[in-house]
């Protein structure tokens, strides 16, 4: 995949796509990609598509990211995200910047395994690629750690230990957020100065 060579150009091929919709997205892209990680994703090499419809079994996943680390990455949004009103494709009030960084993790994820050679066992959401991506992003994105010792260690926590669940870290950033809102010592505040301010979305 040809990465764009602006950030105008890719704002305005999103806009030509889908509408304001997709430059919102766009711009979620260009504010994150480069800041959240330990290494920066290529902004320029991202694509969104928006589709109202139904993804995957149960209508269980609101988003969906392909890419092979620096490859390109391509990010659906389906209905949870977009809905079309009078021929406008419109964002659900919410949820689109916490699904795009969900996406972006997936993509660092990608980046991660590649580099240390982990392998994935159990899906998406349940391996050291994804907890490792979600700890470099979770300082820079509401301002917590995720420390390894908070890390799922299966369907079921090991005795003497007291992390995250599966679930939880699945949901990964909405779950998070609101876990630091109640302050969980398991995700303890960030002690670096440049942090997104804790909000709700």
């Amino acid at each position: 995949m040809t990465p764009f060579r602006s950030p105008k150009e890719m704002l305005d091929a999103h806009e030509q796509m889908f509408g304001d919709a997709g430059r919102q997205c766009a711009e979620i892209v260009l504010r994150w990609a480069t800041t959240l990680f330990g290494t920066p994703l290529d902004a320029l090499n991202v694509r969104i598509v928006l589709a109202p419809v139904e993804l995957g079994p149960y209508n269980r996943h609101a988003g969906y990211h392909y890419g092979r680390g620096d490859r390109g990455t391509f990010i659906l949004g389906n209905r949870h995200i977009v809905e079309l009103q009078g021929g406008t494709l419109v964002l659900v009030q919410g949820p689109a910047e916490d699904f795009i960084v969900h996406e972006l993790t997936h993509a660092r994820q990608a980046q991660l395994e590649a580099q240390h050679g982990w392998g994935r066992k159990r899906g998406d959401h349940r391996d050291k690629g994804w907890y490792a991506a979600i700890a470099e992003a979770c300082p820079n994105y509401l301002g917590v750690e995720f420390p390894s010792s908070s890390w799922p260690t299966g369907p079921r926590p090991k005795k003497g230990t007291n992390p995250l669940s599966e679930v939880e870290a699945a949901h990964w950033p909405s779950s998070f957020r609101l876990l630091a809102m109640m302050d969980d010592p398991r995700l303890p505040q960030c002690t670096i100065t440049h942090v997104r301010q804790l909000s709700v979305a």
